[in-house]
């Protein structure tokens, strides 16, 4: 079986239906799971904090302003007199 329950105090194999352990007694039974959902949660707040990110810098990245013809010439015209 591949994945299995522990006990928490001896890291003995115990079925999924125990309540306790059968070699000290203990009623902490470690599930086989708790790693898998820590990894799931990890990726997922990685990929919500990446597309926030992504998104904070896309709406204040700064967009570089045209010179339109008519402030060219008005410019040339205050540099010359």
């Amino acid at each position: 079986m591949l994945y299995q329950y522990h006990c928490a105090c001896c890291e003995k194999v115990v079925t999924s239906n125990q309540k306790a352990c059968h070699e000290c007694g203990s009623q902490n039974i470690r599930t086989p799971y708790g790693f898998w959902l820590f990894c799931i949660l990890a990726c997922l707040i990685a990929a919500i904090t990446f597309k926030l990110v992504h998104v904070y810098l896309k709406d204040h990245q700064s967009v570089p302003v045209q010179q339109s013809f008519l402030d060219s010439l008005n410019q040339s015209n205050k540099n010359t007199h």
